[in-house]
């Protein structure tokens, strides 16, 4: 035999309700048939002793013999009535014989009932008939059941058709009660499953709700605020391993193409091939940089460097860079307090980086990155002599594709500014504009120790 599986909540606490339901109807249905068989067997012996009552006033008893008055037109004795005086029959009802025995067998007897077997529904009740203090005789009267029986079979039948009946009602309502309770929640899940794909930034808001669907729906919201910062995360990633990877893989492009179209010197090629693993070793450690970040952002160890390995760093990659553009790279070396920062090299190269790409990209002549303790932190600030952050709001800098340009028409990506934020933000640290000696850009990197 199959077990039948209930799979969603809506039917266990239907067939729940059911049984609950079903057995208090039971339990009702029981008790209230018990206690009609009770009233109606209460009410049989009430009319059995009646009728012996009624039957006495017929008898009496003169010189120690027990007689009937004799009263033809008296319906008393019409009945299923006798009288015995010891075991001697004074007065007999009709009958058959199996009942006139029975009737027999309670002479003598007091207060006594007796039902008939075989299903015969009758029942007989002997009642003394005392004289001088003593029992002289006896009254035996009989009932029929019949009518008793037949109503406690029919309420039989109806309170168990009446409990069936409730049981159903029961489950309908219950079915449809939890039905309509739970379509909300229903609607709301699919709400919440298709917004999560196609529309990740719509919520369900304030909108007035019961309490615990208000509960819901706020949990749905913070739900849907983490899938939506998730998909804002992987396009940010997206993003920002698109604009830091490019620079490194353009170069190794362009040195392939280059050994590719024409023999080149063994020096040269030597100067490629140096060039293309400097490259990769870059792309390498800009994916490392990243993990760092979310490791960072998770609440990770940032881990320690040393802060004057890490800027000769920065002016051995960078200093080349910025020379082809014209720009001279000065780098102040910082003080012994200022020796360690808490964020990873690589960290601090990725933070620092996209600000000197900026500076480069803007300055005249030359950049220069000095260092000072600043709220219990080191702070890495870095000038240029260019025409400094154009526009009214210079914070629109550190948006994702905001691309602000000067009068040169010099333009960024939109994307390095805001990542050295980020990762600065994501090491308890962070990177702001403030305002420089002279014309040119001031950036400052702020880093904990």
């Amino acid at each position: 035999m199959r077990r039948v599986r209930l799979h969603t909540l809506r039917d266990r606490l239907t067939v729940l309700a059911v049984l609950v339901a079903a057995i208090a109807i039971g339990v009702l249905t029981v008790t209230f048939n018990l206690l009609l068989a009770g009233s109606l067997d209460h009410d049989a012996r009430s009319r059995l002793r009646t009728a012996a009552a009624a039957a006495s006033t017929t008898v009496s008893v003169r010189d120690g013999r027990v007689g009937v008055a004799d009263a033809p037109n008296d319906s008393v004795l019409d009945g299923k009535v006798w009288v015995f005086q010891g075991a001697r029959l004074v007065e007999r009802a009709s009958g058959d014989p199996e009942l006139q025995r029975s009737a027999a067998a309670l002479a003598g007897q007091a207060g006594v009932f007796d039902d008939l077997p075989n299903d015969r529904q009758i029942r007989l009740y002997a009642a003394p008939v005392r004289a001088g203090g003593r029992q002289v005789g006896t009254i035996v009267v009989a009932l029929s059941l019949a009518a008793y029986d037949r109503t406690t079979d029919l309420a039989g039948v109806a309170s168990v058709a009446l409990a069936a009946i409730l049981i159903l009602a029961v489950l309908l309502l219950t079915r449809v009660t939890i039905g309509r309770a739970f379509a909300p929640v229903l609607e709301m899940t699919r709400a919440a499953a298709e917004w999560s794909e196609n529309e990740p930034e719509r919520r369900f808001g304030s909108e007035l709700r019961p309490d615990e669907l208000g509960d819901l729906a706020r949990t749905f919201d913070a739900l849907l605020d983490r899938v939506a910062a998730g998909l804002r995360h992987e396009q940010r990633l997206s993003a920002e391993l698109s604009h830091e990877l490019r620079t490194p893989l353009s170069r190794i492009v362009a040195e392939v193409e280059l050994l590719q179209r024409r023999d080149r010197p063994l020096d040269e090629r030597q100067q490629a091939y140096t060039s293309i693993a400097r490259s990769a070793e870059q792309m390498s450690a800009i994916l490392e940089t990243l993990m760092a970040a979310a490791r960072a952002e998770a609440g990770l160890d940032r881990g320690r460097c040393s802060l004057p390995a890490a800027l000769a760093e920065l002016r051995a990659t960078w200093a080349p860079v910025l020379l082809e553009r014209g720009v001279r790279l000065q780098v102040a070396p910082p003080r012994t307090a200022q020796a360690h920062v808490g964020v990873d090299a690589e960290v601090v190269a990725r933070i620092v980086a996209p600000v000197l790409d900026n500076a480069g990209r803007f300055a005249r002549t030359r950049v220069t990155i000095t260092t000072v303790d600043r709220d219990g932190g080191v702070a890495i600030v870095v000038d240029d002599d260019g025409p400094g952050v154009g526009g009214d709001d210079p914070e629109r800098a550190f948006e994702p594709g905001v691309q602000l340009a000067d009068d040169n028409g010099h333009r960024g990506s939109g994307l390095g500014l805001p990542l050295a934020r980020r990762l600065a933000r994501a090491a308890h640290g962070d990177v702001r504009v403030e305002d420089g000696p002279g014309d040119g850009a001031r950036f400052v990197i702020e880093l904990p120790r």
